[in-house]
């Protein structure tokens, strides 16, 4: 399929995920593309969200808590330097 579109595939770069649920009994599965493995992931960003094998938001609520963290840090850092009608446009 890859060679009829003309596409080539980057092996450094290309994992799967395997969705699995608390109760699913773990599989070990190898998948091969030409003689070259492809590795299996517990969790990838796509899109900007963090997504594991169990589908579960705790990596997305860490990360989004820590940009939250850091922008209320620098719109606090602020106060220092701008008067208080400038901050209140922001």
């Amino acid at each position: 399929m890859f060679r009829i579109n003309l596409l080539c595939l980057n092996f450094d770069e290309i994992y799967y995920l395997k969705f699995m649920t608390k109760n699913s009994h773990k599989i070990n599965a190898k998948i091969f593309y030409e003689e070259k493995q492809i590795i299996n992931t517990h969790s990838t960003k796509f899109l900007a969200l963090l997504i594991d094998s169990s589908l579960s938001w705790n990596k997305n609520f860490a990360q989004l808590m820590a940009t939250l963290s850091a922008a209320c840090y620098a719109n606090c850092s602020d106060e220092l330097f701008v008067n208080h009608e400038t901050l209140s446009k922001i």
